[in-house]
Order: C-alpha cells, then sequence, then structure tokens
C-alpha cells in the first residue's frame, strides 16, 4: 500500500516535471514565431483536465514570471551597454534620448534622430565613428524591438495564466463552499 502511494508520487512528480518542460519549449516556440498560440493552446489542455491542472499552471506562471524578469533584464541590458559605450567611448550621453524610465519606448527611437543627436554632441566624429556607431546603433534598436515584444508576449501570457489560476480556485473554492452549506441537499436542490 505505501509502495503504491510512492510509486504514485513519483510518477505525478515526473509527470508534472514533463508538463513543465514542454510548456517551456511551447513557451520558446512563440517567442520564436512570435504568436502565444501554442501555449494558449497548451494552457486550454491544462484547464480542461478534470479536475483542472492547477498544479501545472502555477508552475508555469511561476516560470513565465522568471522568464518576465529576465527579459527585462536583458531589455535594460541592451540600452545599458549602447549610453556606457557612448559615454566611455564618446564622450555622450545619450540618456535624455533614451531614459532609463522610458525603457518601453527605447526601441521607437529612430536612427537618423539619434545620429543626428550624436553629430550635435561630439560634432568631431569620424565618418569611420558614425558609421560604427550607427551600426551599433541599429542592432541595439532591432534587439530592444525585439525584447519589447518578447517582454509583452511573456507577460501577456503571465497575466493569462494568473487569470486563469485565479479563476479556478474561486470556481474550486465555491464548489466546496456550496457542498459544505448544502450538504446532503447539494447546490442543485437550491432555487434561485
Amino acid at each position: 500500500m505505501i509502495e503504491n502511494s510512492r510509486l504514485e508520487g513519483l510518477f505525478l512528480l515526473a509527470e508534472l516535471s514533463y508538463l513543465r518542460s514542454e510548456a517551456m519549449a511551447l513557451f520558446e516556440r512563440c517567442l520564436t514565431e512570435g504568436s502565444p498560440d501554442y501555449l494558449i493552446l497548451f494552457i486550454e489542455e491544462q484547464i480542461s483536465q478534470e479536475p483542472p491542472r492547477l498544479d501545472v499552471l502555477r508552475d508555469l506562471a511561476e516560470d513565465l514570471h522568471q522568464r518576465l524578469l529576465g527579459l527585462r533584464e536583458y531589455h535594460f541590458d541592451v540600452r545599458e551597454r549602447v549610453l556606457k559605450t557612448l559615454r566611455d567611448d564618446f564622450h555622450i550621453d545619450l540618456s535624455p534620448l533614451a531614459p532609463s524610465n522610458a525603457l518601453e519606448r527605447y526601441h521607437l527611437l529612430q536612427v537618423e534622430s539619434v545620429i543626428g543627436y550624436l553629430r550635435e554632441q561630439n560634432p568631431r566624429l569620424t565618418a569611420k565613428e558614425e558609421l560604427l556607431l550607427r551600426k551599433m546603433v541599429e542592432a541595439s534598436l532591432e534587439m530592444a524591438a525585439q525584447l519589447h515584444d518578447d517582454v509583452v508576449m511573456t507577460e501577456d501570457l503571465f497575466y493569462c495564466v494568473m487569470d486563469w489560476i485565479d479563476g479556478l480556485n474561486a470556481t474550486i473554492a465555491r464548489r466546496f463552499w456550496m457542498e459544505d452549506w448544502f450538504g446532503e441537499y447539494g447546490a442543485d436542490s437550491v432555487i434561485h
């Protein structure tokens, strides 16, 4: 008897681990393809189980939250590296054009506007330096745009999972409350 419950517990842990890694693989696919559809389908499958797989959804929410934090940090670093290079190597402060409190708009900067600003701040830039800076800024803005999209999708998926967890928790609590309150007659016997 004890051996069977241990085996069931191990099987459950293995299944949860598998589902967790499957969910994150689907999440990576969503980021790669720019569409949340694969993970949304996975979430719907977990919700449709009887009982719904709240443990899987909680693990997924935790994983998405960790990824969201990592993506935001990386997004900040992309901007920060350009600002540091400009400050250290060219004595140019780009922060008025790209303030840290407006990180979600950094990718919207126009390369020509940035280059114009750089020329104003350091009129002694050579053509070679300007070309190098143009490529660096373009690469940074492209990376920031991709990271912004990834952050938005991850945030949306995280809130989607959290909404489902909250809704399912409320439904389960209500079901247990109704069973306790109405006892043997059940909630179905009450006239609304």
